[in-house]
């Protein structure tokens, strides 16, 4: 034993050495510091004893004794007293700042006034620890006397800490804070004292669990209220220790109930150390642990989910009386503020709550818990005005209820049954304990929805942020109720009984509108809002009635009708919140349009053009065109861009269908195509961008240049991907419909080359040149691609191929054919003085020119090659005296521009 301990001092002599040098370097290091800051400041001194007047030689000795005095930092600097004949001179304490400056706390200092406090509390709390450990390795003490001693240790060091409060005179030292010597003894006491009481539950079995239990949270109790005397560190290390205390016992009987009033007593005592020493963070944090043990609760026992509701419903009142209730007692309307992190608490217990509740039956009180959930978050958020987010919070958990809602367990019990569906889909089948079900979907929207209107009209100085919640409560969530609904009870199918329920919803936001309106006033901004809340409201409710009431295929028809009744009514009422609700119908209907373009599914009959297409797009393009246009009496804002870029996109799905309704025989979504469709849509999607690029220039709007440029970029690449390419009878064999020359090489290739040179035009001046130039270009591979396939089709038939042999009357007509043409763009540009038509015309000669001399040249024999050569030359000769005469000497003009 003698052997061990002379090896121990010599190590701790060893370590010592090292450990000595550097407290010796760092005192060094300071010393040095504190000597240069004496020279600087002696150098000071110096140059204003220079420039001082050596009339008065008191004068000169005052600053010395000032200085003197400033470097001990007991007595306050004197003034300095200056000859009379240099008034000006200043003082010490004006030209030497850093003296009455609080000198920064430098590493020396912190080392021995605060890191060797922290670091002595943890080595007391590892020593009593260690010394444990000793004595069992070394067998020095039975189990009971081992933990005695730990909490005699314990009590010690809690008895220090306290008598040190009680005895402890604040240190002078300049520059840092004290270290908190007996908050840091507290700590080490109680971490040892819980330390031994699981050790003696863990260790030796000296205790049983619901002992060990009750002293864990009797000393983390303990630690939380010592912490209002000795700080937050204290009370955070007492928070952990009660929120972990449950997960150190172990049961084979754990009872749930016993944990529920363990956290209510646990959080309660946080949330009054928080009151008393106003620490929000303490009170947020036990909030959050109590949320955090809603899950392990709930999965003590699956089939008895009651501790777990008990639990959050405590719990909710609990954070709703110190979170929202204590610390906005006083606040007024006309100045509250939201409280962001107690409504993010409250909408987690609101998300706990509707998780819970998909696993209790009906039986066992589901409705009355989710009831119960809602009513308290209700009350928060009606009572107190930062708590707002708390209405919605409270509409949430019945949303969530009603989605999460179990089906019957009898999948096959009725298959003919009016709500079952496929016999797979759980969700087409009607909800447990249907009555239930119902019941809650009914009372607790409409009480709900009263609450927070009776709110608005009450709360005459809300702010809007905070009336915006009620608003939305009330209108938003008795509409997402009856959806939700109407998806879990008719799956989606024809409901006249859910449409009488939404008729009478309409009738309660009617009467809402109504009521409001006699409470609205010029200064009541918050009364206002929820007019427009409730107007918007009834007529959404209104639209979901004709959903239910009619077919799959109405649904789009009936919200573009919701729309345009919407935007009347707000024209008439100049209710500012009904044009949004118009952007949101529409914002519907375009999510209704992307989920399914074609409205009807594929069967919208067989009549070309008047079929069901004509209804299910031409009704939504008219009645938002109609609705655009009465919102803009009002200001052409981004509602009605929107509004306006529906009845643009709607009328293009109802050309885009009609085509291929008519072209593939009443099958909208066949798999196939030809150049005939092709053709037709890029020369309507022309069409569209011509029309906008027209109405653009007489009326400036985004709406109408970027939707020209959308639609031309359509054409451009259908045009060439399909038109030029992939589709191309020349390429692809399909056979041309129609007769030589009537054809539908005519709608396919022609019409769409007209249209894209009219869009040239029609750009030129509005659009950058280069856009002109595209179209313009476009149009000539069209016209020039159409008359390659005309002249195949009247020398080949139907069938084009390129793989058919051509003739030598068929090489001819394509030469006659470029130099016609080429003829006809010249005289057009002439008479037209169009600069780009000339041009063009001087592509056709020169692919007349190849095409002469190299493959008629090749392929031709006799009078036809001679014939080409000749009207060749004759064309080039006529083309050289016309522009001697009418070309020499003249300016070159812009695109399509006189010369």
């Amino acid at each position: 034993m003698d052997d061990d301990v002379l090896i121990l001092f010599l190590a701790l002599l060893a370590l010592a050495i090292p450990v000595c040098a550097i407290a010796g370097l760092m005192i060094a290091l300071s010393a040095r510091k504190r000597l240069d800051l004496m020279q600087k400041r002696l150098a000071s001194i110096e140059a204003m004893l220079a420039g001082t007047s050596p009339v008065q030689p008191a004068s000169t000795q005052q600053p010395v004794e000032a200085v003197r005095e400033s470097e001990s930092e007991i007595a306050p600097e004197p003034e300095v007293v200056t000859a009379p004949t240099k008034p000006s001179v200043p003082s010490v304490a004006a030209t030497a700042p850093s003296q009455t400056a609080k000198p920064q706390a430098g590493l020396e200092e912190r080392i021995g006034s605060r890191w060797a406090v922290w670091v002595g509390g943890l080595a007391l709390a590892l020593g009593g620890l260690f010394l444990v450990r000793y004595s069992i390795e070394q067998d020095l003490l039975g189990p009971v006397a081992r933990i005695a001693a730990g909490f005699v240790f314990s009590a010690l060091l809690l008895g220090a800490g306290e008598w040190l409060r009680r005895r402890e005179e604040p240190l002078a030292l300049p520059g840092f804070d004290a270290a908190n010597v007996p908050g840091i003894l507290t700590a080490a006491g109680t971490s040892t004292a819980f330390a031994t009481t699981y050790a003696a539950y863990g260790l030796y079995d000296l205790i049983g669990p619901g002992f060990a239990f009750t002293l864990l949270g009797a000393v983390a109790a303990l630690t939380m209220l010592a912490s209002i005397l000795h700080g937050p560190a204290l009370a955070a290390l007492g928070l952990v220790a009660a929120l972990g205390s449950p997960l150190l016992v172990s049961s084979e009987n754990p009872q749930p109930w016993v944990l529920v009033v363990y956290l209510g007593f646990t959080v309660l005592a946080s949330y009054g150390v928080a009151r008393l020493r106003l620490w929000r963070w303490l009170a947020m944090a036990g909030a959050v642990g109590a949320l955090a043990w809603t899950g392990p609760i709930f999965l003590i026992n699956l089939f008895d989910p009651l501790p777990a509701m008990v639990h959050l419903v405590v719990q909710i009142a609990l954070a709703g009386v110190f979170l929202v209730a204590e610390p906005h007692r006083n606040a007024s309307d006309e100045h509250a503020r939201i409280d962001r992190f107690a409504s993010a608490i409250l909408f987690a217990f609101a998300v706990a709550a509707v998780l819970v509740s998909e696993t209790i039956h009906a039986s066992d009180g589901r409705p009355f818990f989710i009831g119960i959930v809602a009513l308290i978050l209700l009350v928060l958020g009606i009572r107190f005005a930062p708590a707002a987010p708390a209405v919605a919070s409270a509409m949430f958990t019945v949303v969530g209820a009603l989605t999460v809602w179990p089906i019957r367990h009898e999948l096959q019990a009725d298959p003919q049954s009016f709500f079952y569906d496929s016999g797979t889909d759980l969700f087409a089948v009607r909800p447990d304990a249907l009555a239930s079900y119902l019941t809650l979907a009914a009372a607790l929207p409409l009480l709900i929805g009263a609450a927070n209107l009776w709110r608005l009209a009450r709360g005459r100085m809300l702010r809007l942020a905070i009336a915006v919640w009620y608003a939305g409560a009330a209108s938003v969530g008795p509409l997402l109720v009856l959806v939700v609904a109407y998806w879990r009870v008719a799956a989606f199918e024809r409901s006249l009984s859910f449409a009488l329920i939404a008729g009478f919803l309409a009738l309660f936001f009617l009467a809402a509108t109504v009521w409001l309106r006699r409470q609205e006033s010029e200064t009541l901004d918050s009364v206002k809002l929820g007019v427009g809340a409730c107007a918007s409201a009834a007529l959404a409710a209104l639209a979901l009635g004709l959903v239910f009431a009619l077919d799959k295929g109405i649904l789009t028809v009936a919200f573009a009708l919701a729309a345009f009744g919407t935007a009347w009514v707000a024209e008439r009422t100049g209710i500012p919140a009904l044009r949004y609700a118009v952007g949101a119908i529409g914002l519907i209907v375009l999510g209704r349009l992307a989920w399914d373009p074609t409205i009807v599914s594929g069967s919208p009959g067989s009549t070309i053009i008047v079929n069901w297409l004509l209804w299910g797009y031409g009704v939504p393009a008219l009645a938002f065109f109609l609705a655009s246009r009465l919102l803009e009496r009002q200001g052409r804002d981004r509602v009605v861009r929107f509004v306006e870029s529906l009845s643009i996109v709607f009328a293009a799905f109802l050309v885009f269908f009609e085509i291929r309704h008519a072209v593939q025989g009443g099958d909208i979504l066949a798999p196939t195509t030809d150049h005939l469709e092709f053709g037709l849509l890029v020369a309507s999607s022309f069409a569209f961008s011509l029309l906008l690029v027209r109405t653009d220039a007489s009326r400036p709007d985004a709406v109408y240049r970027y939707g020209s440029m959308i639609f031309k970029t359509i054409s451009v690449v259908l045009a060439i991907g399909g038109l030029l390419l992939v589709n191309n009878p020349l390429f692809t064999g399909e056979k041309i419909l129609g007769g030589a020359v009537v054809n539908s090489l005519l709608p396919a290739y022609l019409l769409p080359a007209i249209l894209a040179v009219l869009l040239a035009l029609q750009e030129k001046g509005v659009r950058p040149p280069v856009y002109a130039w595209i179209s313009a270009i476009l149009g000539l591979l069209l016209q020039l691609t159409y008359m390659v396939l005309e002249i195949r089709r009247i020398f080949q038939g139907p069938a084009i191929g390129f793989w058919r042999e051509t003739g030598q009357s068929e090489q001819w007509t394509y030469s006659v054919a470029l130099l016609v043409c080429g003829m006809a763009l010249l005289a057009l540009g002439l008479l037209k003085d169009i600069r780009f038509a000339r041009m063009a015309s001087a592509v056709y000669l020169l692919l007349a020119v190849l095409k002469v001399f190299i493959i008629d040249l090749a392929n031709l024999e006799g009078v036809m090659r001679a014939l080409s050569f000749i009207g060749l030359g004759l064309v080039l000769i006529g083309i050289g005296l016309v522009y001697q005469k009418f070309l020499i000497q003249r300016p070159t003009p812009r695109f399509g521009g006189p010369e």
